[in-house]
């Protein structure tokens, strides 16, 4: 049986070590249990958990070479020396607890704390001592564990405190719960007998298991004396669950409302910088490409004229300031008309109509009376500007390709010859004209009326007709 144990005894430890440690979470979400007492029966619980690790370290690593490991066979073997020090000190502070309110013998109980813990406090130095001395135990070349000559001192120490609390139990028996009084004791006999047992056995932890073992029996007996705190302490789980499940809701719900405004603003932003159809596509499906051909769009541009000269003379402020101001104008133009700002570059504005598969003539009249507009907002902007502004436009109809291209910073985009067409109506343009395409006047010329035609050179395309509205 003895070697059946020894065999699975790790086993054994892991279960009491989860044991101890659900145990200690159950002290901590207990709220009626007076904070000395909930510390004592905490601080014995995970004593138990430690001083149940450091076998486990050991069997794990026992006669494995190397100097790391042997490190840490120190560690967990000195952990394994001084946690049961450190469980019966916690004992003494539940004991003390215990018998704190009762004003009987009250100077004899404190004269019997005191003693225990100087005992525990000698077997600390003890240790730390043994450690220079290898009093208690001792590793060889390859890593094998070694009992010392003064191992029995080791168990001595812990036994005697056990002795000075047994007797403080004694004297105490009458005022103690019958429900706890035969744990109160089982909790230090089986300790003491099974650290006798331990020293006639190498490879079985019989001290660590029994006394971790009679933790757990001694928090049982404690809870089952207090039906009252069991169920205070269940009502309070159940009320800490439903207040969280609340707290969770309520924050459920915060986050929602703060994803929907972000992804509103996140839209709002992209719907100023895309088409609305084209966001929505990009947004539906961020890696397809977005490329379309459309057979007729009406393309604009403008610019400021003598831009370069005017710039040098200006702070960057008031540059900034200035084209901020402008386009702003033409922006709130474009959206009240229904015209779709491509991009601006430099003093420079692009504008497009009849982003559509249809082959229809009302982008065109749209773009000139837009064209129209922009003349009259820099007419407005020049009445209340000290800097006194002249634009050109062009504009060309024709069939082009549209999408957006990278993966960053991207922009909704034009290309094709209608829109090189354009640009060179704007750079021939006069100052505050429209100047438009053939392409353009066909499909306005009975809307509006035209000077012209005008003989102008386009590279790549040699001379075409332009027209002045």
């Amino acid at each position: 049986m003895l070697d059946f144990l020894i065999t699975y005894q790790r086993f054994i430890m892991l279960f009491l070590q989860g044991a101890c440690f659900f145990i200690a979470f159950l002290i901590l979400i207990t709220s009626n249990l007076c904070i000395k007492r909930k510390i004592a029966i905490f601080m014995l619980e995970v004593s138990a958990v430690i001083y149940l690790g450091a076998p486990i370290i050991h069997l794990a690593y026992d006669g494995v070479p190397g100097d790391f490991i042997r490190f840490i066979l120190l560690v967990s073997k000195s952990i394994d020396y001084l946690a049961p020090l450190l469980m019966l000190h916690s004992f003494n502070l539940y004991l003390k607890d215990l018998f704190f309110h009762k004003s009987e013998n009250l100077k004899r109980n404190t004269l019997l704390l005191i003693s225990a813990e100087t005992v525990l406090l000698i077997g600390v130095i003890l240790f730390v001592v043994s450690r220079f001395n290898g009093w208690y135990f001792f590793y060889d070349e390859l890593n094998y564990y070694h009992r010392a000559k003064g191992r029995m001192l080791a168990t001595i120490i812990p036994g005697v405190c056990m002795i000075v609390q047994i007797i403080l139990i004694s004297l105490n028996y009458h005022i103690i719960s019958k429900r706890v009084r035969i744990p109160l004791v089982l909790f230090l006999v089986i300790p003491i007998i099974s650290s006798v047992l331990s020293l006639l056995t190498h490879g079985f932890y019989l001290t660590n298991i029994s006394t971790v073992f009679m933790a757990i029996v001694l928090y049982i007996f404690v809870v089952l004396d207090s039906n009252e705190t069991i169920e205070s302490a269940h009502k309070r789980e159940v009320e800490i669950l439903e207040n969280y499940k609340k707290e969770l809701e309520i924050k459920v719900e915060e986050r929602t409302r703060e994803l929907r405004i972000a992804n509103e603003k996140a839209d709002h932003l992209l719907l100023n910088i895309l088409p609305e159809p084209i966001a929505r596509e990009l947004t539906d499906n961020p890696d397809k490409t977005i490329s379309q051909k459309f057979p007729n769009v009406t393309i604009l541009f403008t610019d400021i004229v003598g831009f370069t000269k005017m710039s040098s003379e200006m702070t960057a402020e008031e540059t900034v300031s200035m084209l901020n101001e402008l386009v702003s104008l033409f922006d709130k133009r474009a959206k009240d008309e229904g015209i779709e700002k491509i991009k601006t570059i430099g003093d420079a504005y692009m504008a497009a109509t009849g982003l559509t598969s249809e082959m229809s003539s009302e982008g065109a009249i749209k773009m000139v009376k837009f064209a129209k507009g922009l003349l009259e907002d820099v007419h407005h902007f020049n009445e209340k500007s000290s800097v006194q502004i002249k634009i050109r436009i062009g504009i060309n109809s024709g069939n082009l390709v549209a999408g957006v291209i990278g993966k960053t910073k991207f922009i909704y985009d034009v290309w094709g010859d209608t829109v090189n067409v354009a640009s060179r109506m704007e750079s021939t343009s006069e100052s505050m004209k429209i100047h438009v395409s053939e392409a353009t006047w066909v499909q306005t010329k009975e809307i509006f009326q035209y000077q012209g035609p005008f003989k102008v050179e386009v590279k790549g395309k040699g001379e075409m007709n332009g027209y002045l509205l």
